[in-house]
């Protein structure tokens, strides 16, 4: 490689000594064109078919031929490049080399010791902890930051953090979180696993198994730290407070960090669970009653009229609901807690509005349905549709979770206490 470098030097210089060669002529005329201007300034003028013409003298062809024949011999020279030449000339490249490369470091050193550091805050809790508005223990509470979820510092003040986590901003206690490398080494510790549901809805229950109670139904694309990941079911944190169920083969569980929830949306998660324990409450008091026949029961034509017109009143038109508003009045008149007849259970003080306002009498005149005639006529004859129940209201004002159990039957609720 040396060896060529060295031949296109040489042929650099060659190019140099022949364009040296090139101009020299043009310089030696020129310098004749401005003697033999200077000589006719001191004769007078030749005529011009003479200074077209002129002739050199024979020691001024000698000279010239010396002339060019010492251009020639200069033009032959090749001036051979050494080592130590090109040793400097690489240098210098090398040089130039390394302050471009360090010009470019420093200017991308520069770029990035302008970009705000980037601090991790990681929570140091077992569950969660509170995401407040301010930085203060009475202010309000805008998220929860789980265990194992991380944020990122916005500002920091005594004993207070400022944090960016998810959608949620706000601050958080020092007492209860780790910064910067702390904060990252704490998250490489844990490395929680965080599931997405990859289904359009999924059932979140009690336990691991389909025959469990459901805490609550979510969507596609919600996420939650896991607490545990097995090949069938995965233990997620439903809400900071809660656990839950999710089968395996509808989330995809990644390990990696989580972010804070938002207070709106912990409060939808408690809420629908809320909603789904009452509904299974109420499911588990709820009385699959069976039509039954017992033991049948004598009423005057009177008794038997007033009964129906309870029952049109407080059913309508419904056959079933009518049959239970009957056998509720005749459930009472057996009991011990009420009067023992008919027409005075009816009529008792703050029992049955209809009865009180006077509604019943348009029923007892103008005669009632067949429905509820004929719904009374089985309740005497031991037909039964709402077991021992001796009350009921509207379904519509109904609370069941006072009740210890209950059957909904043509509009109205019927309940023990």
């Amino acid at each position: 490689m040396f060896t060529q470098v060295k031949r296109a030097c040489a042929c650099h210089v060659l190019a140099l000594s022949l364009t040296m060669c090139l101009l020299q002529p043009s310089a030696a005329m020129a310098a004749q064109s401005s003697q033999e201007v200077t000589t006719a300034g001191q004769t007078s003028e030749a005529p011009k078919a003479e200074t077209e013409g002129t002739l050199q003298s024979g020691e001024a062809a000698a000279s010239e031929t010396e002339t060019s024949e010492t251009q020639t011999e200069a033009a032959n020279i090749v001036i051979e490049p050494t080592e130590s030449s090109f040793s400097a000339g690489m240098a210098a490249v090398i040089q130039e080399n390394n302050e471009i490369r360090a010009a470019a470091e420093a200017q991308a050193a520069a770029e990035t010791a302008s970009q705000p550091q980037v601090i991790s805050v990681a929570a140091n809790v077992e569950n969660a902890l509170n995401i407040r508005e301010e930085a203060s223990e009475e202010s309000a509470i805008v998220g929860k930051l789980y265990r194992g979820c991380v944020g990122e510092q916005l500002e920091a003040i005594d004993g207070w953090v400022k944090i960016q986590s998810g959608s949620v901003t706000g601050w958080v206690s020092t007492e209860y979180v780790k910064t910067g490398a702390e904060a990252d080494q704490l998250i490489a510790e844990i490395n929680p696993a965080v599931v997405t549901v990859n289904t359009d809805t999924l059932n979140v229950r009690e336990q691991a198994g389909t025959d469990s109670n459901v805490l609550a139904v979510v969507s596609q694309g919600q996420t939650f730290m896991a607490r545990e990941v097995g090949s069938e079911w995965v233990q997620i944190m439903f809400t900071p407070d809660i656990t839950g169920y999710v089968a395996s083969e509808f989330v995809i569980a990644e390990n990696r960090a989580g972010a804070a929830q938002d207070l709106e949306t912990l409060q939808a998660l408690q809420e629908q669970v809320a909603q789904k324990e009452a509904e299974r409450k109420a499911q588990e008091k709820k009385e699959e009653i069976a039509v039954t026949t017992g033991t049948p029961m004598l009423a005057a034509a009177d008794d038997v009229t007033l009964l129906a017109a309870v029952c049109q009143y407080e059913a309508g038109n419904s056959y079933e609901g009518a049959l239970a508003v009957a056998n509720v009045v005749l459930n009472r008149v057996r009991s011990g807690s009420y009067p023992n007849s008919i027409a005075e259970v009816i009529y008792a003080p703050g029992q049955f509005g209809g009865a009180r306002s006077g509604a019943l009498n348009k029923y007892l005149t103008g005669g009632v349905s067949s429905a509820a005639l004929q719904a009374a006529n089985d309740a005497l004859a031991g037909v039964n549709n709402v077991g021992d129940y001796t009350s009921f209201c509207s379904a519509r004002i109904a609370d069941i979770n006072s009740y210890s159990s209950y059957v909904v039957i043509g509009g109205n609720c019927f309940y023990k206490r």
